[in-house]
């Protein structure tokens, strides 16, 4: 019965990742090669591996979980893959390719320098909290500078600063010094690490921290004080 109810959730979880993404699995598929079932012997490991690591931890998931989770042979796995930690490299790097690819739409549609920081932190939360486990575990492990993950999240934050300085740059036509960018990056994905491993995690909890850094993240980059009114105003809370 326990095991029966583990599965359920396995497919639920599954189910709301594919949900999460809905809008971009055409394009990442295509662009990206995003493990959507049917695809092929890689799509099915990499999708039916997301579950597993989720909800086994990535000590205690060994290949022939991820073998029977895509239902597949070892011989075919090893096609593939070395080991169970390049089938996570594989999943982090395609969740990174996937939140870059929203960071650019964001890029070209917002109209103004605010506007385009504010989408931003707001996805960037949106995102972590709709696929918060698999995000939790493989921020975890990428921050371990040890860990086969850290070059990657390296790489993800080094695309990501570019992109906002760009932007800047579009708006203002100067360059700041990187570690402003690198600054508000690692604010938002400790805010994030913390909602999803200290909190409940609900609508409420996420849009309050959305609110904060929001706030923050849009008068650090807009240095014109003239247009600080029609920024988020920084979060109150009644005293007594």
């Amino acid at each position: 019965m326990e095991q029966d109810q583990q599965q359920s959730h396995d497919n639920l979880f599954v189910e709301l990742i594919q949900k999460a993404t809905e809008k971009e699995l055409d394009d990442a598929a295509r662009q990206f090669n995003f493990p959507v079932p049917g695809q092929g012997a890689k799509s099915d490991v990499l999708f039916n591996s997301i579950g597993v690591f989720t909800s086994k931890g990535i000590e205690d998931t060994t290949v022939q979980d991820l073998l029977d989770a895509a239902n597949i042979s070892r011989r075919t796995f090893y096609k593939y893959f070395k080991n169970k930690v390049e089938v996570l490299e594989s999943i982090y790097q395609i969740a990174a390719e996937l939140l870059m690819a929203r960071f650019r739409a964001v890029k070209k549609q917002s109209a103004s320098l605010s506007e385009f920081v504010v989408q931003c932190v707001e996805l960037f939360f949106d995102y972590h909290a709709n696929l918060g486990p698999l995000i939790r575990m493989m921020t975890e492990e990428a921050l371990r500078a040890d860990s086969p993950l850290a070059p990657h999240r390296a790489t993800l934050l080094e695309h990501m600063v570019n992109l906002f300085d760009d932007r800047y740059f579009e708006e203002e036509g100067v360059r700041l010094d990187p570690k402003v960018y690198y600054s508000l990056i690692w604010m938002m994905e400790s805010a994030s690490m913390n909602i999803l491993t200290t909190t409940p995690c609900t609508r409420e909890v996420v849009d309050s921290y959305k609110a904060v850094m929001c706030s923050i993240s849009a008068r650090a980059m807009v240095s014109d004080p003239s247009q600080w009114e029609s920024l988020p105003r920084l979060p109150t809370r009644e005293l007594g």
